[in-house]
């Protein structure tokens, strides 16, 4: 694969699928000059995911120049890249979103294999410059602060992380303890699983694009939508304009559906309705609490289920029994620990996550420089039916179309720039109970 793979289309204009390697720096570690090893890259894949704090790629190399033995590659050198587009003149793409610049580790060599005495094939699995230095350190000491300052200091402190975006510190309950030999990116995780913003759970995650983001659900949901991608089959402008580029900017090539709506795990995971039960052992008092589904912080307008639907002739919100969590608490001590943010939090905040993760969804588009996960997308749907049988005012389906959060991106470079993007929500943008279909959508 050459590094220049800018095509035109039929038009003779850019395509926006198109993409050019500008850089792929490689620093040995025997300290030679380095090398850009652009033109031996025969494939790239890069995935960035909501609940990996790191980015990850992989890398397949042609070497018939035996750069692998003249740099002693063994794991651990660093890797520069630069990937950017060429946008249509007067696209709606911003010229902050046609490239990638970033910096990542060798972390294995492996595939390799020898076709012919002038060439050899490997393979380059490359990551996050943290995730190597998270493999050389333990955390044993004592924390105290709120969890969103603590993982802060992690990032900064111990994984000396320079790529940050942003860090919502706005976790309000103060925790203490002492991190039990934990590795700094499963201590931040760890602290994660109880870290909240108005009962909302909190994503440590890193983006291609940007770099490292600490944020809750909350702050997400507040993002208007990056862009609108759309499943549908005509054009409005013709090729060679600006309008095509960018309506094929936004056209999904293909949609599906991995894990779709499943009431059944809903209950079970306590979605709907749950219950907490806190023994506090200083005042000798066993209290719970209940929580039942309310239907505010949500994605779209529609609730995910229909308030005809019952279990036990109760509505889903009703079967508080589904789902219990069990919470020790000592009110006695002078500081709070790792268990306190979960006091009232809990039942609500993993309602939210479990809801989300239930109803996901894959899409297929042409390459965007500047979409990443932890974003908000729109995604306009046409009906399964033929495009002359299509009115434009109703021809989209609201049941599948609406808001989703990106949960993971994987990004390919082959002839062409594509991305297979993970979606999720946690409603509808129709009403389920409605009769009339049509109606609904006319009026909501």
């Amino acid at each position: 694969m050459s590094n220049q793979t800018e095509k035109l289309n039929a038009a003779g204009s850019v395509s926006p699928d198109s993409y050019v390697v500008d850089q792929a720096l490689l620093h040995p570690a025997n300290k030679t000059e380095p090398i850009d090893i652009r033109e031996m890259l025969m494939k790239l894949e890069f995935t960035e995911s909501i609940h990996n704090p790191y980015i990850e790629g992989n890398l397949f190399v042609q070497d018939s120049g035996n750069i692998l033995s003249l740099l002693r590659l063994n794991g651990n050198e660093k890797l520069e890249l630069k990937i950017q587009k060429q946008k249509q003149e007067e696209s709606e793409d911003k010229d902050e979103d046609t490239k990638w610049e970033f910096e990542t580790r060798i972390i294995e060599i492996y595939d390799y294999a020898r076709t012919s005495p002038s060439r050899q094939f490997y393979h380059l699995r490359i990551a996050s410059p943290h995730l190597i230095a998270n493999q050389a350190k333990l955390l044993k000491r004592p924390f105290k602060g709120t969890i969103g300052n603590t993982i802060q200091q992690i990032i900064k402190n111990d994984l000396s992380i320079e790529r940050i975006e942003n860090i919502n510190t706005s976790t309000k309950t103060p925790v203490s303890g002492v991190f039990p030999r934990l590795r700094p990116l499963i201590a931040a995780n760890w602290l994660l699983k109880n870290a909240y913003e108005d009962s909302t759970p909190f994503y440590f995650y890193e983006t291609i694009k940007k770099g490292v983001y600490l944020d809750s659900l909350k702050k997400m949901f507040e993002k208007e939508p990056y862009k609108t991608f759309e499943l549908k089959s005509f054009f409005a402008n013709n090729p060679g304009t600006p309008g095509y580029y960018d309506e094929v900017s936004r056209r999904i090539k293909s949609f599906s559906s991995p894990v779709n709506f499943s009431q059944f795990s809903n209950i079970g995971e306590g979605v709907y309705s749950s219950k907490v039960h806190k023994l506090d052992i200083y005042k000798k008092e066993y209290v719970v609490d209940e929580y039942r589904y309310s239907g505010d912080n949500k994605l779209n307008e529609f609730q995910p289920y229909s308030s005809n639907d019952k279990v036990n002739e109760n509505d889903f919100k009703d079967n508080t029994e589904s789902k219990n969590y069990y919470i020790s608490l000592n009110t006695g001590q002078k500081e709070d620990n790792y268990h306190s943010p979960n006091d009232n939090t809990i039942m609500k905040a993993k309602a939210q996550f479990k809801a989300l993760e239930s109803n996901t969804m894959e899409m297929l588009i042409v390459g965007d420089f500047g979409l990443e996960v932890g974003t908000i997308v729109q995604v306009d749907v046409s009906k399964a039916s033929s495009a002359d049988q299509l009115d434009e005012s109703t021809m989209y389906d609201k049941y599948l179309g609406g808001k989703y959060l990106v949960k993971e991106i994987k990004s390919y470079f082959t002839t062409s720039f594509e991305q297979k993007v993970t979606l999720m929500r946690d409603s509808v943008g129709i009403d389920i109970d409605s009769s009339e279909p049509e109606e609904e959508e006319k009026t909501a």
